[in-house]
C-alpha cells in the first residue's frame, strides 16, 4: 500500500507539483491547509510523514512541528534561504529534514524513501468487550491486558474517567492535567486525545467523543478500578 504523505501548505500550485512528484515515486499525497487539518491527520495511522511548507503558513510552525514529532511522525520542511532563524527553531522542535527553496525533488524524495510505515495500526489492542480498566503506577490494564501510555495520557484518561459523560473543555483538561498549564497550547490536547483513541481503538464500549466547539467527553460502560 502506498505511503501517504501529508503536505501542509497554503500554495495550491506547490501542492499540485508535490503531488505529481510523489505519485511518480509511488507515494500518495494528502493536503492540510491549517492546524486543524494537521491535528486530524496526527490521529490517523495512515499518514506516514509530513512535509511542512513554511511560506505563508497561518500560525507559528515550530510548535506544530514539535506536536507532529510528539505523535511519532517524520517531518520535513521547505524553508527559504532567508529564514535561517525559522529553520533553527524547527531543528530545535525535532525537524528531520530541512529542504531549502527552490525545491530539490531529489532531496525531498531521499528523505521520504528513508521513512518506514507507521506501525500503530498493527499494534492496536483488539478488545471485544472489556469488563474493567485498572490504573496502576506505570500503565493502564484493560481486562488483564497491559496498555503502554505516556504519563500525560494516563493523566488525561484518568481525568476524563472521573468526569465520565461530562464534556471537559481543552482549558479544563490543561488546568487539571498539566503541571504547568501556562506552557500548553489547546492543540496539544488534541494530539494526545488522538493517541488515546488509537490506543483503545479496539474497544466497543469506550470512546472519547468530540463535542465540537466545546471539548471532549468519555463515554463507557467499563468499570474503573484504581490499584
Amino acid at each position: 500500500m502506498p505511503l501517504i504523505i501529508l503536505i501542509c501548505s497554503q500554495d495550491a500550485e506547490l501542492y499540485l507539483l508535490l503531488t505529481h512528484i510523489l505519485h511518480s515515486e509511488g507515494f500518495q499525497a494528502r493536503l492540510a491547509t491549517c492546524d486543524a487539518d494537521v491535528v486530524d491527520a496526527c490521529t490517523s495511522a495512515e499518514v506516514s510523514a509530513v512535509v511542512l511548507d513554511c511560506a505563508g503558513w497561518p500560525s507559528d510552525i515550530a510548535p506544530l512541528c514539535a506536536l507532529l514529532k510528539d505523535s511519532g511522525l517524520p517531518v520535513g520542511a521547505l524553508v527559504g534561504e532567508d529564514t535561517r532563524a525559522q529553520h533553527l527553531q524547527l531543528i530545535k522542535a525535532g525537524l528531520d529534514e530541512g529542504i531549502t527553496r527552490p525545491l530539490s525533488p531529489s532531496k525531498l524524495l531521499a528523505f521520504l524513501h528513508g521513512i518506514s510505515p507507521r506501525s500503530e495500526a498493527s499494534t492496536l489492542p483488539n478488545f471485544a468487550a472489556a469488563a474493567d480498566i485498572v490504573f496502576d503506577a506505570q500503565a493502564v490494564v484493560v481486562s488483564g491486558k497491559r496498555i503502554a501510555l505516556a504519563p500525560i495520557e494516563m493523566r488525561i484518561l484518568r481525568f476524563l474517567f472521573e468526569k465520565q459523560g461530562q464534556i471537559s473543555t481543552r482549558e479544563q483538561l490543561i488546568e487539571g492535567v498539566w503541571p504547568d498549564p501556562h506552557a500548553v497550547e489547546s492543540r496539544t490536547v488534541d494530539v494526545h486525545i488522538g493517541r488515546l483513541r488509537r490506543a483503545f481503538a479496539g474497544l466497543r464500549n469506550l470512546r472519547i467523543r468530540t463535542a465540537y466547539g466545546a471539548g471532549y467527553a468519555l463515554e463507557t460502560t467499563i468499570d474503573l478500578r484504581m490499584s
